[in-house]
């Protein structure tokens, strides 16, 4: 309050001089202090109720003055003054607010309703006025009247007599409100909004009623849309808002509420005007559309489509036509800030109901076209918009909750995946993450062909070209990774994969991995057979060659097995090299290395399968990708081939090729000289005495002894193996000049390759890199090299492999030349063991070792006829005679006729041979084997004809 109240209770007979005195200075007869003339005013209110109309109607003209000076002096620029209007309005606000306070149920009805009509008549009048134009919002009228002292006064007042009727009668001052706000609207809206602001829920509640009441009544579209009354009630709730949000949120979802129950004599009208007025609110105000797409959208659901379809045909006149109305609808939903995943799900579940009995019949044809016009308004704005251009409010309500979205991606019908794709490409111009995570989540998931036509839909749409931000990967890949959607998609998906596998099908056991390679192996066959022709670009075999890194890890260190069949199937179907179209640039020298590898690895696994179908399909994709490798590369070719050799003879699966394992025995435990000297006796020992003993300890335990382990893999499947193994190595030594790569076994084999592989073995066979030449010594020098010759002859014997490794270099002549040290070492310790067992008879092990020996060498001719025939007699022979036959028709010719490439020619057909004619060995070399022969005639006579031919005639 400004000041305490100086009005005093005067006696009856007073009253009539107080009444003339007032009278006479209303009416300006008598001149007197406006003061004292307020407190008789305000004496006569309390005291003559006959004389409240006047004095009431006086201190309109007060509040009139002051506010015009207030006016004024705005427009004049004028400062403010206070004079004695100031006291005057502060004596009569303290002194109405007493009364009120006082004795509220007489007083707050009578003075609400006079500053109420005094409020909404000063707001008309001076209505663009103080430089505040007619079409001001309402913050700005709320600030030119809040600072004028008698329009505040009024308002406090006000406030006031509403409060102190909170309880009893509000109803009352509520309506005398809402009534002057009709009156005087839109003008008197910045009363309504600052009462509202002190009880929200009541006004807002009857602020909206009124609003609907008045547009019900208006309706046409003519009439509805420009009415007065709405755009009040939009810019009391807009005001109102900024503190008041929740109130108005549930006002607003009662409102709705209410117009689906069923009416009451009297409400139909307002109840099929209510969605309009709804929706009118919200295209006014962005406020109101989001408290509507906050609450009332995730009320509605798909059951309650059937009663507004009933009401909907009498929307239309409110908007002009169902054409406007559908228009209205899809520009709410586009400048929707919440809830556009649930929109998106009305409109699809309406669209294509599971039960299409239960709704009416214009539901889902309606819901498909407001969709359709959805889609098609989001584009074209998409379309125009220029760059840097806000985005769309719609699409980042979904982009936030897109993981509700993309399991739509899957569905079985058809309408909503190419809705979903359609989206996807739509957020894809202001968010390519947001793509590039659909298209990973259908290569994980995806089951069917119409899941992954819908990859390519997202991947070759024209609404994806938009540029992507390169990170430092994208750099060192490329700018062909960069521009390529699939491959980042593809990318994030095995990494999402390899960070979480997910089981897809417990009865198959498939996880998210191999569904992603088998569904890329899928579209690769698409690709090759060119069915879609938005595949000619080869997006997905570039996609796959930009990810060779995380292909290459995913075989060599697979989850699951079938993971890794995937993995290689998909790369079978891939142009790694890029040789059947252009492509900017082929993958790195180290993405080839690793991939090669891996490949390695693979095999490996595919060998340990128990599957023979399974290793024999794998094996085959081995050879296939590492031709393709090895004749682009000589370097890659000879790491295949290492990789090869050392993993079959060295590592772990070399037990798949018939390898036997070494146990060594316990060890003793290790003994500590200290604890050994504490034993020696029990006084203490000193250093530096002479009666001081120390332990010397134990040096060594003597030789260790191992024992051999039998592998129990069957030896068909060793042999199977064997072969496997053969057929990749051929395959990395393909010629590639010539030939179809698509069948490694048909290519022509490249010599140089072979003798790389010959090489290789003498590298990994022997220990020495001394005397590993080509030259056969004396048989006296092998004492020299006894130690090397028997650790060659043991991996002969653990390791089965090489015997068929240097049958596979025998026939591809002449690169067993180049392993004439593994030879000849074979030859030195089987010379000594027959020598040892002269006494002891034959040994079958060691008759078949020989065998296989003379065959090699009889198969890389490097022993001519008749000597190439010498296996056929080991088996009838003593051992005395075997070794009389090594030394002399093996070692010996050996010796005199060193095994080099320069006695080998090239015939017509490529092939290298040894002519027969030019390398007769002479008779010091033959001699023995005829004797042996003729001494053995019993049971070699059959040979003898075929061996000596010359002397049998």
């Amino acid at each position: 309050m400004a000041s305490t109240s100086v009005i005093k209770s005067v006696p009856p007979q007073d009253l009539l001089t107080e009444l003339r005195t007032f009278v006479a200075g209303a009416t300006r007869a008598v001149k007197t202090n406006p003061l004292e003339l307020a407190r008789t005013a305000l004496s006569l209110l309390k005291t003559l109720p006959a004389a409240r109309d006047a004095v009431l109607e006086y201190f309109c003209t007060l509040f009139d003055s002051a506010v015009s000076k207030y006016v004024a002096q705005i427009e004049n620029d004028a400062n403010p003054s206070g004079g004695h209007e100031e006291a005057t309005i502060a004596e009569i606000h303290s002194v109405l607010c007493n009364f009120v306070s006082n004795n509220p149920e007489a007083w707050a009805p009578i003075i609400s309703t006079w500053s109420l009509e005094l409020l909404g008549e000063l707001s008309s009048r001076y209505a663009g006025r103080a430089r505040v134009p007619l079409g001001a919002g309402l913050n700005e009228s709320l600030q030119l009247w809040m600072s004028c002292r008698a329009t505040r006064t009024l308002i406090d007042i006000t406030t006031q007599c509403l409060s102190c009727l909170m309880h009893s009668n509000t109803e009352t001052c509520i309506n005398a409100l809402l009534n002057t706000s009709v009156a005087h609207s839109p003008h008197f809206d910045w009363v309504v909004a600052h009462v509202g602001s002190c009880f929200p829920q009541t006004v807002i509640t009857r602020v909206l009623s009124c609003g609907l009441k008045d547009f019900c009544q208006h309706g046409s579209m003519e009439q509805g849309a420009k009415s007065p009354k709405v755009l009040s009630v939009v810019g009391i709730l807009g005001h109102l808002a900024a503190s008041h949000i929740v109130s108005i949120r549930l006002a607003l979802l009662d409102l709705f509420k209410w117009s689906l129950q069923p009416p009451k004599p009297g409400e139909e009208a307002q109840r099929r005007a209510t969605v309009p007025f709804l929706l009118q609110l919200g295209s006014l105000s962005s406020i109101l559309l989001h408290a509507l797409s906050s609450d009332v959208l995730q009320t509605l659901n798909v059951d309650m489509l059937p009663q507004l379809a009933e009401l909907a045909p009498g929307w239309c006149i409110y908007f002009g036509g169902r054409q406007a109305l559908e228009d209205l609808i899809v520009h709410l939903a586009r400048n929707c800030e919440e809830g556009g995943t649930q929109m998106l799900h009305l409109l699809l579940n309406a669209s294509s109901p599971v039960d299409a009995s239960k709704y009416h019949s214009n539901v889902a044809l309606t819901s498909r076209r407001i969709l359709e016009l959805l889609l098609q308004e989001l584009d074209l704005m998409l379309r125009s918009a220029g760059p840097g251009a806000y985005p769309i409010p719609l699409l980042d309500s979904i982009r936030q909750n897109v993981a509700s979205i993309q399991p739509l991606l899957l569905s079985s019908d058809l309408l909503r995946v190419q809705i979903a794709v359609r989206l996807f490409g739509l957020l894809a111009h202001h968010s390519p993450a947001v793509l590039v995570n659909a298209v990973a989540f259908l290569l994980q998931r995806a089951t069917k062909d119409e899941h992954l036509a819908a990859v390519m839909r997202l991947v070759t749409d024209a609404v994806c070209a938009s540029a992507y931000s390169t990170s430092s990967l994208d750099k060192e890949r490329g700018d062909s990774f960069k521009n390529n959607y699939l491959a980042q998609a593809l990318e994030q998906a095995i990494r999402n994969s390899a960070n979480n596998d997910l089981i897809l099908d417990d009865n198959i056991g498939q996880v998210a991995s191999e569904q992603l390679w088998l569904n890329l192996a899928r579209m690769l066959k698409w690709e090759i057979s060119r069915r879609p022709r938005a595949l000619e670009a080869h997006l997905i075999s570039d996609a796959v060659c930009a990810c060779l890194r995380e292909a290459s890890e995913l075989l060599r260190c697979p989850p699951e097995p079938a993971v890794a069949h995937a993995v290689a199937s998909t790369l079978d179907l891939v142009d790694i090299l890029g040789q059947n179209h252009r492509r900017l640039s082929g993958p790195k020298l180290k993405h080839m290395i690793r991939l090669t590898k891996a490949i390695v690895a693979y095999f490996f696994l595919c060998v340990s399968e128990k599957d023979w179908v399974v290793r024999l399909k794998g094996a085959n994709v081995c050879c296939r990708l590492l031709t393709q490798l090895a004749v682009h590369s000589a370097a890659i070719r000879s790491l295949a081939l290492r990789e090869l050799l050392e993993g079959a003879l060295f590592h772990a699966p070399t037990h798949l090729f018939g390898a036997t394992t070494k146990i060594s025995k316990d060890r003793p435990p290790e003994v500590r000289l200290l604890h050994e000297n504490h034993k020696q006796g029990t006084s203490v020992i000193l250093a530096h005495r002479h009666s001081s003993m120390f332990h010397a300890g134990v040096i060594g335990n003597g030789p260790y002894r191992h024992t051999s382990v039998a592998n129990t893999i069957p030896q068909e499947d060793i042999s199977e193996n064997i072969s496997l193994l053969i057929d990749v190595i051929k395959a990395c030594c393909t010629n590639p000049t010539a030939g179809d790569q698509n069948a490694p076994n048909s290519l022509p084999t490249s010599l140089d390759a072979v003798t790389n592989v010959s090489l290789l073995l003498v590298e990994l066979l022997s220990p020495d890199v001394m005397y590993n030449g080509l030259p056969w010594p004396e048989e006296e020098f092998s004492k020299v090299t006894v130690e090397r010759d028997l650790s060659i002859r043991q991996r002969f014997d653990e390791l089965p492999i090489t015997w068929a490794l240097l049958s596979f270099v025998a026939s591809h002549r002449p690169a067993l030349c180049y392993c004439s040290v593994l030879l000849r070492a074979l030859t030195a310790t089987l010379m000594a063991q027959w020598a040892a067992r002269r006494s002891a008879g034959p040994s079958p092990d060691l008759c078949s070792t020989t065998v296989r020996l003379l065959e090699l060498l009889a198969l890389g001719q490097l022993l001519p006829p008749p000597l190439a025939s010498l296996r056929e007699l080991i088996p009838h022979l003593l051992p005395q005679e075997v070794v009389q036959l090594l030394r002399d028709c093996v070692w010996n010719y050996m010796r005199d006729n060193v095994p080099s490439p320069a006695l080998f020619t090239r015939d017509a057909s490529g092939l290298m041979w040894r002519d027969a004619t030019l390398a007769i060995p002479g008779p010091q070399y033959t001699d023995s084997l005829r004797f042996i022969i003729q001494k053995n005639i019993k049971k070699l006579g059959y040979l003898y004809p075929q061996l000596f031919p010359d002397t049998s005639k």
